[in-house]
């Protein structure tokens, strides 16, 4: 029952969490779409993807493995999630770089405004923007 509760909890966080960088993300490719050429937003579009992507890969195994076990301990939860966003990040934007061509400036403004979006999400954990 606990890891079920558990689990929730982080599937929970992953949710408000994602609506905050999402809401972040498309206010900065909308910005860009207005201002700029579609090869900026295409690189805009990637920037906001890398920052959404390993941070819903590392809470999703965070929750993976206290589905599997419920004695788990919230340090290494909170490792676990840290770890898998930061090797992913570093992964994709590596393969960007190296095969995609892309506006590096916009892309990385775009990851950083996006990853910004997390810090919306005590606003958002409020009863009246709940989603759950």
């Amino acid at each position: 029952m606990k890891a079920d509760s558990c689990y929730n909890d982080i599937i929970s966080a992953a949710k408000i969490i994602l609506l905050g960088q999402l809401i972040l993300g498309c206010l900065f490719i909308l910005c860009i779409c207005i201002t700029q050429n579609t090869f900026s937003v295409k690189s805009a579009i990637i920037g906001v993807a890398i920052a959404v992507i390993p941070s819903l890969l590392g809470l999703g195994s965070a929750a993976y493995k206290v589905k599997i076990n419920n004695e788990i301990n919230i340090r290494y939860l909170a490792k676990l999630n840290t770890l898998v966003k930061w090797v992913y990040t570093a992964l994709m934007i590596l393969v960007v770089v190296r095969f995609i061509p892309v506006d590096n400036k916009i892309m990385l403004l775009a990851y950083s405004v996006t990853f910004l979006g997390c810090f919306l999400t005590p606003i958002l954990n409020k009863p009246q923007f709940r989603m759950t």
